[in-house]
Protein backbone atom coordinates (compact mmCIF):
# COMPACT_ATOMS: atom_id res chain seq x y z
CA UNK A 1 0.00 0.00 0.00
CA UNK A 2 1.32 3.09 -1.37
CA UNK A 3 1.87 5.97 1.48
CA UNK A 4 -1.03 8.55 -0.67
CA UNK A 5 -3.34 5.48 0.21
CA UNK A 6 -2.46 5.11 3.61
CA UNK A 7 -3.18 8.96 4.35
CA UNK A 8 -5.93 8.48 2.20
CA UNK A 9 -7.22 5.20 4.17
CA UNK A 10 -6.61 7.56 7.68
CA UNK A 11 -9.02 10.47 6.50
CA UNK A 12 -11.59 7.87 6.17
CA UNK A 13 -11.65 6.89 9.35
CA UNK A 14 -10.90 9.36 11.34
CA UNK A 15 -13.73 11.06 9.58
CA UNK A 16 -15.84 8.25 10.16
CA UNK A 17 -14.78 8.87 14.10
CA UNK A 18 -15.67 12.23 14.20
CA UNK A 19 -18.98 12.06 12.46
CA UNK A 20 -19.74 9.17 15.44
CA UNK A 21 -18.45 11.54 18.27
CA UNK A 22 -20.64 14.14 16.44
CA UNK A 23 -23.78 12.81 14.89
CA UNK A 24 -26.04 16.00 15.31
CA UNK A 25 -24.03 16.97 12.25
CA UNK A 26 -24.93 14.84 9.60
CA UNK A 27 -28.36 13.21 11.65
CA UNK A 28 -27.12 9.73 10.81
CA UNK A 29 -27.54 6.12 13.13
CA UNK A 30 -24.28 6.09 13.15
CA UNK A 31 -23.20 2.62 14.21
CA UNK A 32 -20.63 2.21 16.86
CA UNK A 33 -16.73 1.84 16.04
CA UNK A 34 -13.81 0.99 17.58
CA UNK A 35 -10.29 2.26 16.45
CA UNK A 36 -9.36 -0.32 13.28
CA UNK A 37 -12.70 -0.86 11.78
CA UNK A 38 -14.09 0.77 8.94
CA UNK A 39 -17.75 1.08 7.50
CA UNK A 40 -19.23 2.03 3.91
CA UNK A 41 -22.35 3.85 3.42
CA UNK A 42 -24.53 0.86 1.51
CA UNK A 43 -27.57 1.25 -0.38
CA UNK A 44 -30.67 -0.97 -0.05
CA UNK A 45 -32.88 -0.24 -2.85
CA UNK A 46 -36.78 0.27 -2.38
CA UNK A 47 -38.57 -3.62 -3.30
CA UNK A 48 -41.06 -3.94 -5.59
CA UNK A 49 -43.72 -6.49 -6.77
CA UNK A 50 -44.75 -7.29 -10.11
CA UNK A 51 -48.58 -6.50 -10.25
CA UNK A 52 -51.19 -7.13 -13.36
CA UNK A 53 -53.94 -4.79 -13.93
CA UNK A 54 -56.73 -5.26 -16.59
CA UNK A 55 -57.34 -2.32 -19.10
CA UNK A 56 -60.43 -2.01 -21.52
CA UNK A 57 -58.77 -2.41 -24.86
CA UNK A 58 -62.66 -2.45 -26.85
CA UNK A 59 -65.75 -1.44 -25.90
CA UNK A 60 -68.67 -4.08 -25.37
CA UNK A 61 -70.44 -4.28 -28.98
CA UNK A 62 -73.32 -6.79 -30.55
CA UNK A 63 -72.92 -8.78 -33.38
CA UNK A 64 -75.72 -9.60 -35.58
CA UNK A 65 -75.80 -13.10 -36.57
CA UNK A 66 -77.81 -14.47 -39.73
CA UNK A 67 -79.58 -17.52 -39.09
CA UNK A 68 -79.33 -18.51 -42.73
CA UNK A 69 -82.58 -19.62 -44.05
CA UNK A 70 -83.46 -23.94 -44.09
CA UNK A 71 -83.75 -25.64 -47.09
CA UNK A 72 -85.24 -29.08 -47.54
CA UNK A 73 -84.49 -31.25 -50.20
CA UNK A 74 -87.06 -33.21 -51.59
CA UNK A 75 -86.53 -35.89 -54.48
CA UNK A 76 -89.53 -35.70 -57.40
CA UNK A 77 -90.16 -38.64 -59.31
CA UNK A 78 -91.12 -38.16 -63.19
CA UNK A 79 -91.84 -40.32 -65.97
CA UNK A 80 -89.99 -39.72 -68.54
CA UNK A 81 -90.70 -43.17 -70.64
CA UNK A 82 -93.29 -45.19 -70.34
CA UNK A 83 -91.15 -48.36 -70.29
CA UNK A 84 -90.93 -50.86 -73.64
CA UNK A 85 -91.85 -54.16 -74.43
CA UNK A 86 -90.44 -56.24 -77.45
CA UNK A 87 -90.84 -59.79 -77.99
CA UNK A 88 -87.78 -61.76 -78.42
CA UNK A 89 -88.24 -65.20 -80.86
CA UNK A 90 -86.03 -67.76 -79.90
CA UNK A 91 -86.00 -69.91 -82.77
CA UNK A 92 -86.22 -73.90 -82.77
CA UNK A 93 -83.32 -75.81 -82.28
CA UNK A 94 -82.59 -78.29 -84.72
CA UNK A 95 -79.90 -81.32 -84.29
CA UNK A 96 -79.06 -83.98 -87.20
CA UNK A 97 -80.00 -87.02 -86.83
CA UNK A 98 -78.00 -89.82 -88.87
CA UNK A 99 -80.24 -92.46 -89.73
CA UNK A 100 -79.59 -96.20 -91.13
CA UNK A 101 -81.58 -96.78 -93.63
CA UNK A 102 -82.11 -100.73 -94.91
CA UNK A 103 -81.36 -100.28 -99.00
CA UNK A 104 -80.36 -104.49 -98.94
CA UNK A 105 -80.48 -107.04 -96.52
CA UNK A 106 -77.64 -109.28 -95.43
CA UNK A 107 -78.35 -112.55 -97.49
CA UNK A 108 -76.74 -115.74 -98.40
CA UNK A 109 -76.63 -116.24 -101.99
CA UNK A 110 -76.06 -118.88 -104.20
CA UNK A 111 -74.38 -117.70 -107.19
CA UNK A 112 -72.90 -118.93 -110.71
CA UNK A 113 -69.23 -117.94 -109.04
CA UNK A 114 -67.76 -116.37 -105.96
CA UNK A 115 -67.70 -112.93 -107.08
CA UNK A 116 -69.77 -110.86 -104.83
CA UNK A 117 -71.42 -109.62 -108.33
CA UNK A 118 -72.12 -113.13 -110.06
CA UNK A 119 -75.44 -113.39 -110.93
CA UNK A 120 -77.63 -115.50 -107.99
CA UNK A 121 -78.16 -119.29 -108.48
CA UNK A 122 -82.17 -120.30 -108.72
CA UNK A 123 -84.05 -122.16 -106.51
CA UNK A 124 -84.35 -124.73 -109.06
CA UNK A 125 -80.10 -125.10 -109.31
CA UNK A 126 -80.28 -125.09 -105.88
CA UNK A 127 -83.19 -128.02 -105.49
CA UNK A 128 -82.05 -129.21 -108.69
CA UNK A 129 -78.02 -129.74 -106.78
CA UNK A 130 -79.98 -131.03 -103.12
CA UNK A 131 -81.88 -133.67 -105.44
CA UNK A 132 -78.86 -134.73 -106.97
CA UNK A 133 -77.46 -135.48 -103.09
CA UNK A 134 -75.55 -131.85 -102.92
CA UNK A 135 -75.54 -131.14 -98.76
CA UNK A 136 -77.02 -127.84 -99.87
CA UNK A 137 -78.45 -126.90 -96.27
CA UNK A 138 -75.29 -127.72 -94.30
CA UNK A 139 -73.12 -125.18 -97.42
CA UNK A 140 -70.93 -122.93 -96.20
CA UNK A 141 -70.12 -119.52 -97.94
CA UNK A 142 -67.39 -120.32 -100.77
CA UNK A 143 -68.53 -123.78 -101.80
CA UNK A 144 -68.97 -124.08 -105.72
CA UNK A 145 -71.49 -126.47 -107.70
CA UNK A 146 -71.75 -126.47 -111.24
CA UNK A 147 -75.63 -125.36 -112.41
CA UNK A 148 -77.91 -122.98 -115.06
CA UNK A 149 -78.88 -120.40 -114.11
CA UNK A 150 -81.45 -117.87 -115.22
CA UNK A 151 -81.40 -114.49 -113.06
CA UNK A 152 -84.01 -113.02 -111.21
CA UNK A 153 -85.27 -109.44 -112.11
CA UNK A 154 -85.28 -106.13 -110.37
CA UNK A 155 -86.91 -102.46 -110.45
CA UNK A 156 -85.14 -99.39 -108.85
CA UNK A 157 -87.36 -97.14 -106.56
CA UNK A 158 -87.59 -93.91 -104.89
CA UNK A 159 -88.80 -93.41 -101.88
CA UNK A 160 -89.33 -90.09 -99.62
CA UNK A 161 -87.94 -89.81 -96.10
CA UNK A 162 -88.55 -87.10 -93.68
CA UNK A 163 -85.54 -84.96 -93.41
CA UNK A 164 -86.50 -82.06 -91.28
CA UNK A 165 -89.68 -82.39 -88.90
CA UNK A 166 -92.27 -79.48 -89.75
CA UNK A 167 -91.44 -76.10 -87.29
CA UNK A 168 -93.08 -72.36 -87.09
CA UNK A 169 -91.06 -69.16 -86.79
CA UNK A 170 -92.34 -66.29 -84.94
CA UNK A 171 -91.65 -62.55 -85.87
CA UNK A 172 -91.40 -59.92 -83.41
CA UNK A 173 -93.65 -56.34 -84.37
CA UNK A 174 -91.77 -53.55 -81.89
CA UNK A 175 -93.89 -51.36 -79.90
CA UNK A 176 -94.12 -47.73 -81.55
CA UNK A 177 -93.53 -44.85 -78.94
CA UNK A 178 -93.79 -40.42 -79.34
CA UNK A 179 -91.14 -38.45 -77.46
CA UNK A 180 -93.21 -35.31 -75.87
CA UNK A 181 -91.44 -32.45 -73.62
CA UNK A 182 -92.36 -31.41 -70.41
CA UNK A 183 -91.30 -28.50 -67.84
CA UNK A 184 -90.79 -29.19 -64.15
CA UNK A 185 -90.05 -27.11 -61.52
CA UNK A 186 -86.26 -28.26 -59.70
CA UNK A 187 -85.24 -25.09 -57.59
CA UNK A 188 -88.56 -23.02 -55.42
CA UNK A 189 -87.13 -19.57 -54.98
CA UNK A 190 -84.42 -19.06 -52.24
CA UNK A 191 -84.37 -15.90 -49.66
CA UNK A 192 -80.93 -15.51 -47.98
CA UNK A 193 -80.04 -12.39 -45.03
CA UNK A 194 -76.63 -10.95 -46.36
CA UNK A 195 -74.48 -9.05 -42.75
CA UNK A 196 -73.30 -5.96 -42.80
CA UNK A 197 -70.96 -6.19 -40.19
CA UNK A 198 -69.81 -3.71 -37.97
CA UNK A 199 -67.34 -0.77 -38.23
CA UNK A 200 -65.13 0.12 -35.28
CA UNK A 201 -62.39 2.55 -35.10
CA UNK A 202 -59.06 2.56 -33.17
CA UNK A 203 -58.07 5.15 -30.70
CA UNK A 204 -55.25 5.20 -28.16
CA UNK A 205 -55.30 5.44 -24.59
CA UNK A 206 -52.36 6.00 -22.00
CA UNK A 207 -52.31 3.11 -19.21
CA UNK A 208 -49.80 4.30 -16.16
CA UNK A 209 -47.84 1.31 -15.58
CA UNK A 210 -45.26 2.68 -12.79
CA UNK A 211 -46.31 5.37 -10.70
CA UNK A 212 -43.28 8.74 -10.01
CA UNK A 213 -41.17 7.03 -7.32
CA UNK A 214 -37.76 8.09 -5.38
CA UNK A 215 -34.61 6.23 -4.78
CA UNK A 216 -31.29 5.83 -3.50
CA UNK A 217 -28.73 5.99 -5.74
CA UNK A 218 -25.13 5.58 -5.86
CA UNK A 219 -22.94 8.36 -7.17
CA UNK A 220 -19.31 9.70 -7.37
CA UNK A 221 -18.00 12.13 -4.98
CA UNK A 222 -17.20 14.80 -6.79
CA UNK A 223 -16.55 17.68 -3.97
CA UNK A 224 -13.33 18.39 -2.77
CA UNK A 225 -14.36 19.13 0.66
CA UNK A 226 -16.24 15.24 0.58
CA UNK A 227 -14.45 12.75 2.93
CA UNK A 228 -15.48 9.64 0.90
CA UNK A 229 -15.10 8.43 -2.82
CA UNK A 230 -18.87 7.41 -3.02
CA UNK A 231 -21.99 8.95 -1.23
CA UNK A 232 -25.98 8.12 -1.98
CA UNK A 233 -28.64 10.70 -3.30
CA UNK A 234 -32.10 10.78 -3.10
CA UNK A 235 -33.32 10.42 -7.15
CA UNK A 236 -36.59 11.50 -8.31
CA UNK A 237 -37.99 9.10 -10.98
CA UNK A 238 -40.63 9.66 -13.14
CA UNK A 239 -43.89 8.16 -13.94
CA UNK A 240 -43.85 4.70 -16.29
CA UNK A 241 -46.88 4.41 -18.94
CA UNK A 242 -47.58 2.70 -21.62
CA UNK A 243 -49.97 3.64 -25.03
CA UNK A 244 -52.54 0.84 -25.72
CA UNK A 245 -54.88 0.75 -28.87
CA UNK A 246 -58.83 -0.07 -28.66
CA UNK A 247 -61.47 -0.80 -30.64
CA UNK A 248 -64.73 1.92 -30.71
CA UNK A 249 -67.67 0.73 -32.09
CA UNK A 250 -69.06 3.31 -35.15
CA UNK A 251 -71.63 1.32 -36.77
CA UNK A 252 -73.61 -1.41 -35.64
CA UNK A 253 -74.16 -4.47 -37.93
CA UNK A 254 -76.91 -5.14 -40.28
CA UNK A 255 -78.47 -7.38 -42.41
CA UNK A 256 -80.01 -7.11 -46.39
CA UNK A 257 -81.95 -9.77 -47.55
CA UNK A 258 -81.27 -10.97 -50.97
CA UNK A 259 -83.79 -13.05 -53.20
CA UNK A 260 -83.21 -15.51 -56.30
CA UNK A 261 -86.19 -16.80 -58.50
CA UNK A 262 -87.06 -20.30 -58.52
CA UNK A 263 -86.19 -22.42 -61.52
CA UNK A 264 -87.26 -24.67 -64.15
CA UNK A 265 -86.25 -27.40 -66.03
CA UNK A 266 -87.54 -29.24 -69.51
CA UNK A 267 -87.49 -32.53 -69.96
CA UNK A 268 -87.75 -35.02 -72.61
CA UNK A 269 -90.23 -37.55 -72.39
CA UNK A 270 -90.84 -40.97 -74.31
CA UNK A 271 -94.65 -42.18 -74.42
CA UNK A 272 -95.61 -45.89 -75.41
CA UNK A 273 -98.22 -45.29 -78.47
CA UNK A 274 -98.41 -49.21 -79.11
CA UNK A 275 -97.34 -52.17 -77.45
CA UNK A 276 -95.11 -54.91 -79.25
CA UNK A 277 -97.06 -58.12 -81.23
CA UNK A 278 -95.89 -61.07 -83.10
CA UNK A 279 -96.60 -62.95 -85.67
CA UNK A 280 -96.31 -66.75 -86.47
CA UNK A 281 -94.89 -68.04 -89.55
CA UNK A 282 -95.23 -71.93 -90.03
CA UNK A 283 -92.37 -73.73 -91.51
CA UNK A 284 -93.31 -77.02 -93.59
CA UNK A 285 -91.72 -80.45 -93.24
CA UNK A 286 -88.43 -81.24 -95.56
CA UNK A 287 -88.14 -84.52 -96.84
CA UNK A 288 -85.28 -86.01 -98.88
CA UNK A 289 -85.52 -88.91 -101.81
CA UNK A 290 -84.11 -92.20 -101.10
CA UNK A 291 -83.65 -94.61 -103.89
CA UNK A 292 -84.04 -98.64 -103.57
CA UNK A 293 -83.54 -101.67 -105.40
CA UNK A 294 -86.89 -104.25 -105.71
CA UNK A 295 -86.96 -107.49 -106.67
CA UNK A 296 -89.97 -108.10 -108.95
CA UNK A 297 -89.18 -111.81 -110.09
CA UNK A 298 -86.51 -114.69 -108.93
CA UNK A 299 -84.16 -116.34 -111.27
CA UNK A 300 -85.27 -119.39 -112.72
CA UNK A 301 -82.27 -122.78 -112.11
CA UNK A 302 -81.90 -126.24 -113.75
CA UNK A 303 -79.98 -128.49 -112.17
CA UNK A 304 -77.70 -131.25 -113.13
CA UNK A 305 -75.30 -133.64 -110.71
CA UNK A 306 -72.58 -130.99 -110.30
CA UNK A 307 -70.31 -132.58 -107.10
CA UNK A 308 -67.68 -132.65 -108.82
CA UNK A 309 -66.16 -129.95 -111.26
CA UNK A 310 -65.84 -132.63 -114.12
CA UNK A 311 -68.29 -135.06 -113.13
CA UNK A 312 -69.77 -136.75 -116.38
CA UNK A 313 -73.06 -137.07 -115.09
CA UNK A 314 -73.54 -133.26 -115.60
CA UNK A 315 -76.12 -133.80 -117.69
CA UNK A 316 -77.06 -130.13 -119.58
CA UNK A 317 -75.55 -126.60 -119.67
CA UNK A 318 -78.10 -125.22 -118.11
CA UNK A 319 -76.56 -123.91 -114.77
CA UNK A 320 -72.89 -123.44 -115.36
CA UNK A 321 -72.38 -123.17 -112.03
CA UNK A 322 -73.56 -122.47 -108.16
CA UNK A 323 -71.78 -120.70 -105.31
CA UNK A 324 -72.67 -119.93 -102.13
CA UNK A 325 -71.68 -116.27 -101.44
CA UNK A 326 -72.38 -113.81 -98.04
CA UNK A 327 -73.41 -110.43 -99.10
CA UNK A 328 -73.57 -108.83 -95.81
CA UNK A 329 -76.85 -105.89 -95.53
CA UNK A 330 -76.50 -102.89 -97.31
CA UNK A 331 -77.44 -99.79 -95.47
CA UNK A 332 -77.64 -96.21 -96.42
CA UNK A 333 -76.74 -93.12 -93.79
CA UNK A 334 -79.56 -90.21 -94.40
CA UNK A 335 -78.96 -87.28 -92.40
CA UNK A 336 -82.34 -85.50 -91.20
CA UNK A 337 -82.47 -82.63 -88.94
CA UNK A 338 -84.82 -83.23 -85.95
CA UNK A 339 -86.50 -80.66 -83.67
CA UNK A 340 -84.53 -80.97 -80.51
CA UNK A 341 -86.53 -77.71 -79.00
CA UNK A 342 -89.42 -76.08 -80.47
CA UNK A 343 -89.67 -72.16 -81.48
CA UNK A 344 -90.20 -70.30 -78.58
CA UNK A 345 -91.25 -66.35 -77.68
CA UNK A 346 -91.28 -64.31 -75.09
CA UNK A 347 -91.97 -61.05 -74.30
CA UNK A 348 -89.26 -58.49 -72.97
CA UNK A 349 -90.26 -55.33 -70.92
CA UNK A 350 -88.52 -53.12 -69.90
CA UNK A 351 -90.45 -50.62 -66.85
CA UNK A 352 -91.36 -47.60 -67.09
CA UNK A 353 -88.18 -44.73 -66.84
CA UNK A 354 -88.38 -42.28 -64.28
CA UNK A 355 -85.98 -39.15 -63.46
CA UNK A 356 -85.34 -38.62 -59.83
CA UNK A 357 -85.24 -34.55 -59.81
CA UNK A 358 -83.85 -32.75 -56.32
CA UNK A 359 -86.76 -29.90 -55.64
CA UNK A 360 -84.69 -27.27 -52.72
CA UNK A 361 -87.63 -25.79 -51.00
CA UNK A 362 -87.93 -23.46 -48.29
CA UNK A 363 -88.64 -24.88 -44.95
CA UNK A 364 -87.68 -21.91 -42.43
CA UNK A 365 -87.34 -18.09 -44.09
CA UNK A 366 -83.60 -16.61 -42.88
CA UNK A 367 -83.48 -15.01 -39.18
CA UNK A 368 -81.06 -12.87 -37.67
CA UNK A 369 -80.00 -13.25 -34.07
CA UNK A 370 -77.99 -10.40 -32.04
CA UNK A 371 -74.95 -11.93 -30.05
CA UNK A 372 -73.42 -9.34 -27.97
CA UNK A 373 -70.15 -9.01 -28.01
CA UNK A 374 -68.18 -8.65 -24.41
CA UNK A 375 -65.35 -5.70 -23.64
CA UNK A 376 -61.80 -6.98 -24.23
CA UNK A 377 -59.37 -6.15 -21.74
CA UNK A 378 -55.76 -6.20 -21.96
CA UNK A 379 -53.39 -7.68 -18.88
CA UNK A 380 -50.72 -4.83 -18.38
CA UNK A 381 -48.07 -5.29 -15.75
CA UNK A 382 -47.04 -2.98 -13.23
CA UNK A 383 -44.62 -2.09 -10.75
CA UNK A 384 -45.51 -2.12 -7.11
CA UNK A 385 -43.17 -0.54 -4.22
CA UNK A 386 -43.56 -2.43 -1.37
CA UNK A 387 -40.37 -1.60 0.86
CA UNK A 388 -38.81 1.84 0.34
CA UNK A 389 -35.25 2.36 0.24
CA UNK A 390 -32.81 3.19 2.94
CA UNK A 391 -29.03 3.33 2.96
CA UNK A 392 -26.97 1.42 6.06
CA UNK A 393 -23.44 1.80 7.49
CA UNK A 394 -22.07 -1.77 7.07
CA UNK A 395 -18.34 -2.97 8.42
CA UNK A 396 -15.88 -3.23 5.55
CA UNK A 397 -12.48 -4.82 5.61
CA UNK A 398 -10.22 -1.75 5.98
CA UNK A 399 -7.72 -0.90 2.98
CA UNK A 400 -4.91 -1.24 5.13
CA UNK A 401 -5.98 -5.38 6.05
CA UNK A 402 -6.52 -5.87 2.06
CA UNK A 403 -3.55 -7.77 0.19
CA UNK A 404 -2.91 -10.09 -2.48
CA UNK A 405 -3.46 -13.35 -0.27
CA UNK A 406 -6.68 -12.11 0.50
CA UNK A 407 -7.94 -11.11 -2.91
CA UNK A 408 -7.29 -14.66 -4.21
CA UNK A 409 -8.59 -16.02 -1.38
CA UNK A 410 -12.04 -14.30 -2.63
CA UNK A 411 -11.23 -15.02 -6.31
CA UNK A 412 -10.94 -18.69 -5.25
CA UNK A 413 -14.25 -18.83 -3.24
CA UNK A 414 -16.31 -16.91 -6.00
CA UNK A 415 -15.13 -19.27 -8.46
CA UNK A 416 -16.13 -22.35 -6.37
CA UNK A 417 -19.19 -20.37 -6.20
CA UNK A 418 -19.39 -20.17 -10.24
CA UNK A 419 -19.25 -16.06 -10.43
CA UNK A 420 -15.70 -15.57 -10.88
CA UNK A 421 -13.77 -16.85 -13.99
CA UNK A 422 -10.74 -14.65 -14.38
CA UNK A 423 -7.13 -15.67 -13.24
CA UNK A 424 -6.39 -15.96 -9.55
CA UNK A 425 -3.90 -13.24 -9.41
CA UNK A 426 -4.68 -11.46 -6.52
CA UNK A 427 -5.78 -8.12 -7.83
CA UNK A 428 -8.51 -6.61 -7.10
CA UNK A 429 -9.66 -5.79 -11.08
CA UNK A 430 -12.52 -4.88 -12.85
CA UNK A 431 -13.68 -8.97 -13.06
CA UNK A 432 -13.40 -9.40 -9.86
CA UNK A 433 -15.45 -6.36 -8.43
CA UNK A 434 -18.36 -7.41 -10.67
CA UNK A 435 -18.18 -11.26 -9.68
CA UNK A 436 -18.03 -9.54 -5.70
CA UNK A 437 -21.16 -7.46 -6.99
CA UNK A 438 -23.17 -10.22 -8.40
CA UNK A 439 -22.49 -12.72 -5.48
CA UNK A 440 -23.97 -9.51 -3.03
CA UNK A 441 -26.75 -9.65 -5.01
CA UNK A 442 -27.44 -13.03 -5.69
CA UNK A 443 -27.27 -13.62 -1.63
CA UNK A 444 -29.41 -10.66 -0.43
CA UNK A 445 -25.79 -9.02 0.88
CA UNK A 446 -25.38 -5.15 1.08
CA UNK A 447 -23.30 -4.23 -2.40
CA UNK A 448 -20.51 -2.84 -0.46
CA UNK A 449 -17.11 -4.35 -1.55
CA UNK A 450 -15.19 -6.38 0.64
CA UNK A 451 -17.08 -6.18 2.97
CA UNK A 452 -17.31 -7.77 6.43
CA UNK A 453 -20.70 -9.62 5.61
CA UNK A 454 -19.11 -11.12 2.33
CA UNK A 455 -16.33 -12.82 4.01
CA UNK A 456 -18.00 -14.51 6.30
CA UNK A 457 -20.55 -15.72 3.52
CA UNK A 458 -17.44 -17.58 1.64
CA UNK A 459 -16.28 -18.36 4.45
CA UNK A 460 -13.32 -16.68 4.87
CA UNK A 461 -14.03 -15.37 8.29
Amino acid sequence: MTIKDTLKLSLIVASMIATANASTMDGDDLPPAKPGQCFTKAFFPAKYTTVTEKVLVREPGEKIEVVPPKYGWTTQKIKISDGTERVVTTPPQYKTVYQKVLVKPAQTTWRTSLSPNAPEASDACVQSAAAAGMDISNARPGTCYYEHYIPEKYTTVTEKVLASEPSEKVVAVPAKYRTVTKKILVSEGTEKLITIPAQYKTVKQKVLIAPARTEWKKTRCEDRGCNQSEVVCLVEIPATYKTITKKVLVSPAKTKKVVTPPVYKTVRIQELVEPATTRTIPIPAKYKTVTQRKKVSDGKYTWSDASRKNAPTRATNQCNKICLTSTPAQYSKVAKLVVSKPAMTRKVTTPAKYTTVRVKKLIQPATTRTIPIPAVYKTVTKKKKIAEGYAKWVPVVCKTSVNSTMIRNIQEALKREGFYKGPIDGIYGYETKAAVKAYQRAKGLPVAGISVALMESLGLY
